[in-house]
């Protein structure tokens, strides 16, 4: 019986020494799965010249495979673990081969589209033989006058001899601007891709001027958008630019108030003096509020509020421009502060007159 138990014990250890475990096997395979135009809308919309430039987004599976075999008397037992992981990367559209299946409508190169004409065409990109899924173009014409805005004001008052202009136009426009006295006519101006623009005007003879700006289509020259803007060039100090020196009466909010404009110690400016009654919610009208400012050499005027009474600090701004030498209008805003109060305000808007 102990003879037994020994042989017993002995083949048992040598059926355990006899399982063995193969090496770790493992293998990564990384591949592209999905291609991604962006941005990616259902449908992309243009205009005819318009561009728009498209990137790429791919989507990769990185795979990895171990394998383990484990031998014994009886059997072998063979068991494979598989991973994947998802990685999104940006790919350079340059990178890719770009189709369209329509020229006629739109073109693509590196990922940049340019519409060619009227009608529909679908995008395509293609990158080691993955596809992206197209995307649709709408291609459709500026049939219409295009839209166009100059900033205001519309009449401005200036004291030296040139402007800025400035506004937004719609896409595709082409836009000119004209001015007979300095010789801008019909310059050709350029805008940014939200439309606006800025033009500076320089030679303006004295006087009265008119600013011509006009948007045309770009397929039609007849489809087109005026717009005007009015200017009063006085040389400093000439007779003409001195008229609006003397007393002047302003109203707001139905109220008076009365301020002076004189001559500046500083070149090509004029001062501003005078005092103005503001309504604030809660405490009603306070009366006598001081008005300082100056006219700027472009005609604009800008000046301050301020007093203080019984605890009360108020400040403001009082901000314009003349519409002629005789006639001025703008706005002002101002706040009133006092200890444990909670803030003040009022705002409007004022007109006024030159008094004969």
């Amino acid at each position: 019986m102990k003879t037994n138990s020994i042989i017993a014990i002995v083949c048992l250890s040598c059926w355990i020494m006899s399982c063995t475990t193969s090496p770790v096997e493992e293998k990564k395979v990384y591949a592209l799965a999905k291609l991604d135009i962006l941005p990616h809308p259902d449908t992309l919309y243009m205009s005819v010249n318009e561009t728009q430039t498209l990137n790429l987004r791919g989507i990769s599976i990185n795979t990895s495979q171990q394998t383990t075999t484990n031998s014994g008397i009886i059997t072998d037992v063979t068991y494979t673990v598989t991973a994947t992981d998802t990685a999104t990367q940006s790919i350079p559209p340059g990178d890719a081969s770009w189709s369209s299946s329509n020229n006629t409508v739109a073109t693509v190169s590196q990922g940049v589209v340019t519409a060619r004409g009227t009608g529909t065409a679908n995008i395509s990109a293609t990158v080691s033989n993955v596809g992206s899924i197209p995307l649709p173009v709408n291609v459709k014409a500026v049939n219409t006058a295009p839209g166009l805005t100059l900033d205001p004001p519309q009449t401005s008052l200036i004291f030296e001899n040139s402007i800025n202009v400035t506004g937004n136009v719609q896409q595709q426009a082409k836009l000119l601007i004209s001015e007979a006295s300095s010789g801008h006519n019909d310059t050709i101006v350029s805008y940014d891709a939200n439309g606006n623009f800025s033009e500076k005007i320089t030679g303006l003879l004295t006087g009265y001027r008119t600013i011509n700006a006009t948007a045309q289509n770009p397929n039609q020259a007849n489809l087109s958008t005026t717009r005007f803007k009015y200017v009063y060039y006085y040389q400093y100090l000439s007779p003409e630019a001195d008229s609006i020196c003397g007393d002047w009466i302003g109203t707001t909010l139905g109220r008076d108030f009365n301020f002076n404009i004189s001559r500046s110690a500083f070149f090509s400016r004029y001062d501003i003096n005078g005092h103005i009654d503001i309504q604030f919610e809660g405490i009603g009208v306070v009366r006598d509020i001081t008005l300082t400012g100056v006219v700027n050499s472009d005609g604009t005027i800008a000046a301050s509020l301020s007093k203080s009474y019984e605890g009360f600090s108020i400040s403001g701004n009082f901000s314009g421009y003349f519409k002629t030498t005789g006639i001025g209008q703008g706005s002002y805003g101002a706040s009133a502060k006092k200890t444990g109060w909670p803030a003040l305000s009022g705002t409007a808007d004022w007109t006024a007159v030159k008094k004969p």
